[in-house]
């Protein structure tokens, strides 16, 4: 095997006899040989026997896993995104006997996207459930992640101001601005509102059953989200399509969301030209802060945690710990102006003690 290095960029081949007047005919290889298809590559080209597969490996825990009813019955979505951690377990496990992990390896891989919490965390929820899976189904005993912690991240989805809002509707493609305003006023999330039907608004009430959870919820219709209902063109069995006037996939829709909030390309030493959805996404602003953003306003609004809770259908404990943040800004607004008032009042009376004074002195 060598390595060709063409400005900058190395190219491998696999080549026996090379030099020599036995030489056989280059065979090239993948570009990374950190990856495991370039290892796979290399071993068919040098004739080399298959690695032995364990029976009781991650790999074949993983792949009875995903042939599961608990598997079929997630949503979309979860499968979507616990197949990405999956992989990457796969990727770094893949030949590893089950019964073999414990906790240092679990907080290991925990600490392998240490910089990224939200990830790190994601992926130790979907090994604790793989693990879980497998223990009715003697694979192993015990639960390695069972007591290892999960890592302090930040504030999580930030709802959306406003002023972005109002961004979103001015600057961004109409059918994605849609989509916006669907999953503001109606607190549901994106696959929700992607998949939600026509038939499903009548009589000026959504009927959603949620995907992840499984919950049947029946919402009024915002007036405002009634106005942006009345502009949607009837072009699919969905409320929302796509521009080519089809329902959405999510793939679909993440790609179009990715792109309508890139940074234009520009070649050379040209500045960037303005770009107005630039400030949504440096502010780290997601299409799931949106639903963020419905708990919030209605909370703002006055409304106890069961009624947010019967439009969201989030569980108590969710809406309970945004309820806090935003009773600690009503209740911190509350106390500034008491403070600010008791001042002022504080000025009034020392003004009217020393007028007293004065007038009683001129007498």
């Amino acid at each position: 095997m060598h390595c060709v290095k063409v400005k900058g960029k190395p190219y491998f081949y696999y080549q026996p006899g090379r030099n020599t007047p036995n030489a056989a005919k280059a065979q090239r290889l993948p570009d990374d040989p950190r990856r495991p298809e370039w290892w796979e590559a290399y071993r068919q080209a040098a004739s080399l026997p298959p690695p032995k597969k364990l029976d009781k490996c991650f790999v074949a825990l993983i792949a009875d896993y995903k042939a599961s009813p608990e598997w079929a019955q997630m949503s979309e979505s979860t499968r979507t995104d616990w197949a990405r951690y999956l992989a990457r377990i796969e990727e770094l496990w893949g030949d590893l006997e089950v019964a073999g992990i414990e906790a240092p390896e679990v907080i290991s891989l925990r600490d392998l996207w240490a910089h990224q919490p939200a990830t790190a965390n994601a992926t130790l929820r979907c090994l604790s459930a793989l693990m879980s899976w497998s223990i009715p189904r003697r694979w192993r005993t015990t639960n390695p992640c069972e007591f290892v912690p999960k890592l302090k991240g930040g504030p999580g989805y930030a709802p959306w101001p406003m002023e972005f809002v109002r961004l979103a509707e001015l600057h961004l493609p109409k059918h994605l601005w849609w989509a916006v305003a669907l999953a503001l006023y109606s607190g549901q999330r994106q696959e929700d509102c992607l998949v939600m039907r026509l038939d499903a608004i009548r009589d000026g009430v959504m009927s959603v059953s949620q995907g992840k959870t499984g919950k049947d919820v029946w919402i009024p219709v915002h007036r405002d989200l009634r106005a942006v209902l009345e502009k949607i063109p009837k072009r699919a069995t969905t409320v929302l399509s796509s521009s080519n006037g089809t329902p959405w996939t999510t793939d679909g829709f993440r790609a179009s969301w990715r792109k309508a909030l890139a940074v234009p390309r520009q070649k050379g030493a040209i500045l960037p030209v303005g770009h107005p959805l630039w400030p949504i996404k440096r502010a780290g602003l997601v299409f799931h802060g949106l639903r963020k953003s419905a708990v919030v306003m209605l909370l703002e609004a006055g409304c106890t945690t069961a009624e947010v809770q019967a439009i969201t259908g989030q569980s108590m404990d969710m809406v309970e710990h945004y309820s806090k943040q935003v009773n600690q800004r009503r209740l911190a607004a509350a106390a500034i102006l008491k403070w600010e008032n008791a001042a002022e009042t504080s000025i009034v009376k020392r003004l009217v003690k020393s007028r007293r004074r004065q007038s009683a002195a001129t007498r």
